[in-house]
Order: C-alpha cells, then structure tokens, then sequence
C-alpha cells in the first residue's frame, strides 16, 4: 500500500466548484500498482496505492508529502486517523444514520442471436462468458449503475460530515455528484474520470483521483465547494 500526505491550503469558498490538481503519482511511484483509497488524516489528504510483490504477496509501503515539500517521504505505517476516516466513509450507512446505501447485482447470458439454451450457454461460453450490471441505491435514488462487478465499499462515494448530511458520489459515467444524506436532490457537480470521492472533514472539499494514460499515472485534484454545499443545511 502507498500513501502520500499532502496539506490542503483552504481559501474563501467560491460561488462554484473549483477544481485543482495537488500531486501526480506515476505508475513507478506505484510499483505497478493503482490508487485504491482516498482518505483524510485531519487537514492533510492521503492516497493509498495498492501492489504486489512477484510472488503475489500485498506490502504495505508509505510516503508522506509535507506542505512545503515537493519530494516524497516513507513512512512505514497509516495513520490511525485516515483509517478512522476510511471506516466513516466506506460505512453503508449514513453518519446521521438517516441513508442506508444497497446494492444488487443482475447477471445473464448476453444474447448472441436466436438459438437454444444450449447453444446460448455455448456462445456465452465461447464470447466471455455472462455479463453482471451492478447497482448502488441510496433510497430510491440511484447512484451507481454499471456493467462488471460490484465496487468495493467507499470506492465511488463518501458521506460528509454530519452536519452538512450529505453524500458525494460517483456514477458509472464517472461524473461527481452530490446528495442529501437520505437520496434526494441530486445535482451534478463536475463531469469527469473520477473515483474515490472523499469529502474532508471540515466539509470544504471534496477530493478525488483520476486514472490517466491507461493507470500511467494517477491525478489526485481537490474540489473546492460553494458555500451551499459546504455549510449545515
């Protein structure tokens, strides 16, 4: 696993979302690997990659990135703070327990023409198999719909902080979005690549990663929220 920490300098909340690029990881950087966690450690934001050694056993590896620094630091274990953060955003269930997020799967065979069962099994077989859509609800709303398997929990949403009850999600177009805590008034907030959203604790940002050059290299950028977003409703 690899984190980096970097601090986040905060200004006066913009009438719209405004998006900037704090670090690039490159694949080196990654040994191979991809970004799996976004997370908060107080004001500083933390990635954390994910590799595996030739012989398929997972290392943990860390970096820290101080605010006045541009070089990367090791460190050998996560903080505990970011893994409490991970823990709240990757619940299902809301932190005002107001929102309860549930998923289903739909697998079958794609239909490759007229035929029997048996040769529709067949052509599936000889195509790649069936073919699963996989759905995230929050109430009534749907924040996920995608083909292929289901994403792991906290990879494309995270809950705000409590007063603001709210969520950030990601769809299947990769757009970022944002919600009440119980799956009403969706709005978009910018289109894009993203995934794993996470909203900082003071409530001001929300911060997400982007997948370039085929996972080359990773963006993480920091979206500064307007005040309509960012203040207790």
């Amino acid at each position: 696993m690899l984190p980096i920490l970097i601090a986040i300098a905060l200004s006066a909340a913009p009438q719209q979302p405004d998006k900037q690029l704090v670090v690039t990881i490159s694949t080196s950087e990654l040994r191979g690997g991809i970004v799996s966690e976004v997370t908060w450690d107080g004001g500083l934001l933390l990635m954390q990659g994910v590799f595996a050694e030739p012989g398929g056993e997972l290392k943990a590896q860390y970096f820290v990135v101080p605010a006045e620094r541009i070089t990367l630091e090791k460190r050998d274990t996560q903080p505990s703070e970011s893994l409490k953060y991970w823990q709240m955003k990757s619940s299902r269930l809301s932190p005002t327990g107001l929102g309860r997020i549930t998923s289903k799967s739909d697998t079958k065979m794609p239909q490759f023409g007229i035929g029997t069962l048996d040769r529709r099994i067949a052509d599936a077989h000889t195509m790649g198999g069936t073919q699963t859509k996989s759905i995230l609800r929050l109430g009534s709303l749907v924040i996920l719909e995608r083909d292929g398997p289901e994403p792991y929990d906290g990879e494309t949403w995270s809950w705000s902080p409590p007063e603001l009850n709210r969520i950030a999600y990601v769809d299947g177009k990769g757009d970022l979005w944002t919600a009440t805590a119980e799956g009403r008034q969706p709005s978009r907030l910018m289109r894009g690549d993203f995934t794993l959203p996470a909203w900082s604790p003071d409530g001001r940002i929300i911060a997400v990663a982007e997948r370039k050059d085929g996972g080359q290299r990773w963006e993480i950028s920091v979206i500064h929220l307007p005040t309509t977003l960012s203040t207790p409703r």
